[in-house]
């Protein structure tokens, strides 16, 4: 793809001009020299934000977490070669109650912390209820009871009821375990941990540069093995094209946020290695069916019936997605890859409009929010719904007002969203957008309502047989067919691009790399 290098490089050649604080030697191997790639041993990271707060219990954006990851540790962990398999972290076994209401942990001995300390039950204990009581675990958390310190070597999560994802929850960075005597006496003498974190992950901070980079170094005493690369450091590039540009040329070894637009240009350089997955998020049309003209069943289906989704894909995502076949992120737990969704059939749309009353079609506002992200897919949409008679225009809103007019009180009668899950399972998507206690306030704002879906979705919630599970979403997605209250679109593909000489780099969907297992060729 063409790039307009000419435009920025005076920009980024000053942007770059900083760099030379941030722990990169200036060594050929440094320079995108690939001569001098062997024993590179530290690795710079472009991102596009700073951290928030590195303090597990009071942060939980993306770019944060990606960082704290390397700084703390969790009681479950996914295999790092493989993000859809649990493993043991910090909690070497763990078992559940007869009744699922209750798992026990049994922790690993002999983890250390960043500052000598020996991990005990207390930390673990304290870490846990720190961020369950936290507003920001919020989105994960709620079916938690309490945690309890059952002897020293053992800790208790206690549920409100049985509840499929718990492990997976057990891996959020919200639940990363910190140093209790370092919380304490950061408190003491008021110091901010979120600054000065303590944990037992591969890195411990070195040094935090507001506004520039963030500096880790590798924890010898790590429990898993030393890191292969002795320095991480973070560097802020907020401007995507400057990324992208500092990568290419090797003086960032890699770049978390280059642009959908550069995607296949650093596809095609042989210094530029990448990998990608599908992410958490779900591209969907979402319907008032309760309130004007898509309360008609009849009308949803004709909808459905007239998307050519791949077209989507390409117009709205330029290809850079995978379209989505039942009401799940395509990267999801309960995502079902052989569930078939409406083939695009302009005959049978028409003919169900005709059924209607709408022989001629009709005309429709899609309320949205105006950012590329949904206005691209739905302009791809709109062109496509015109062949069967509906003519559709836009109501482009701020992102506040949308919330509080489509979101809050379901003022309109069809938008495009997407929605992201807050863990990696269906249920994170099916409770929020379909079940008649999320009414409103944001989540099921499509206004539908359905008994039989509200008992199978708290069945496949309180159900930890995964096998089971699947059975149960592949009733409510046969339901949701039919009444078509939202229609999946697609879920756009996560990449991230780095130098070829770094290895062991395997894709993530929210951007969980190991770089501990990470080396320079």
């Amino acid at each position: 793809m063409k790039r307009k290098i000419s435009i920025v490089l005076a920009m980024v050649m000053i942007a770059l001009s900083v760099f030379s604080g941030c722990g990169n030697s200036a060594s050929s191997a440094e320079k995108g020299d690939p001569s001098g790639a062997a024993g590179k041993d530290s690795l710079l990271w472009g991102v596009n934000a700073e951290a928030s707060s590195l303090d597990p219990a009071t942060s939980k954006d993306t770019v944060t977490h990606m960082m704290m990851f390397q700084i703390f540790d969790a009681l479950v962990k996914e295999d790092p070669t493989d993000y859809t398999k649990l493993v043991p972290g910090l909690a070497e076994s763990w078992e559940f109650s007869e009744d699922n209401t209750e798992i026990t942990f049994h922790l690993r001995e002999g983890v250390k912390f960043h500052n000598g300390d020996t991990m005990t039950a207390d930390d673990v204990f304290f870490s846990l209820q720190r961020s369950l009581e936290s507003s920001y675990s919020s989105g994960i958390s709620e079916p938690i009871d309490h945690f309890e310190k059952v002897d020293d070597k053992t800790v208790k999560c206690v549920l409100k009821y049985p509840y499929g994802p718990i492990l997976d929850v057990m891996t959020n960075m919200t639940f990363g375990i910190v140093s209790k005597r370092a919380v304490e006496e950061a408190e003491a003498n008021k110091i901010d941990f979120a600054r000065n974190p303590v944990g037992t992950g591969a890195y411990k901070m070195a040094e935090w540069r507001s506004g520039d980079a963030l500096v880790l170094e590798k924890f010898d005493d790590y429990y898993d093995g030393a890191a292969k690369i002795s320095k991480l450091t973070y560097k802020l590039v907020p401007d995507a094209a400057s990324g992208a540009i500092a990568l290419e040329d090797g003086t960032l070894d890699a770049y978390y946020n280059v642009a959908q637009s550069d995607y296949q240009h650093m596809m095609n350089l042989e210094n530029i290695g990448y990998v990608e997955c599908p992410g958490v998020g779900l591209h969907h049309i979402t319907f008032n069916v309760t309130d004007g003209i898509f309360s008609d069943k009849r009308i949803r289906q004709a909808v459905a019936y007239a998307l050519d989704r791949d077209a989507i894909v390409l117009g709205g995502a330029e290809g850079y997605a995978e379209v989505a076949n039942c009401l799940s992120p395509t990267s999801v737990f309960g995502y079902l890859d052989d569930f078939e969704w409406y083939e695009q059939d302009l005959d049978k749309a028409k003919d169900l409009l005709a059924e209607a009353g709408y022989p001629n079609g009709f005309d429709a506002v899609f309320s949205m929010q105006g950012s590329d992200l949904y206005m691209k897919p739905a302009e791809v949409v709109q062109d496509q719904l015109r062949k069967i008679g509906i003519n559709i225009t836009f109501n482009k809103m701020e992102r506040a007002a949308y919330l509080e007019d489509v979101g809050g009180n379901r003022n309109f009668v069809a938008s495009l969203r997407m929605i992201n899950a807050t863990v990696r399972d269906a249920d994170s998507v099916v409770t929020r957008r379909f079940h008649t206690e999320m009414l409103g306030g944001g989540n099921n704002y499509s206004g539908y309502s359905n008994p039989t879906v509200d008992e199978l979705i708290e069945k496949a919630r309180m159900t930890i047989d995964s096998e089971e599970r699947i059975k149960i979403y592949r009733e409510i997605n046969d339901i949701l067919k039919e009444d078509v209250p939202l229609i999946p679109i697609y879920t756009t593909k996560v990449f991230m691009f780095f130098s070829s000489s770094l290895k062991n780099v395997y894709p993530h969907p929210v951007y969980r790399y190991n770089v501990s297992k990470m080396y320079f060729e």
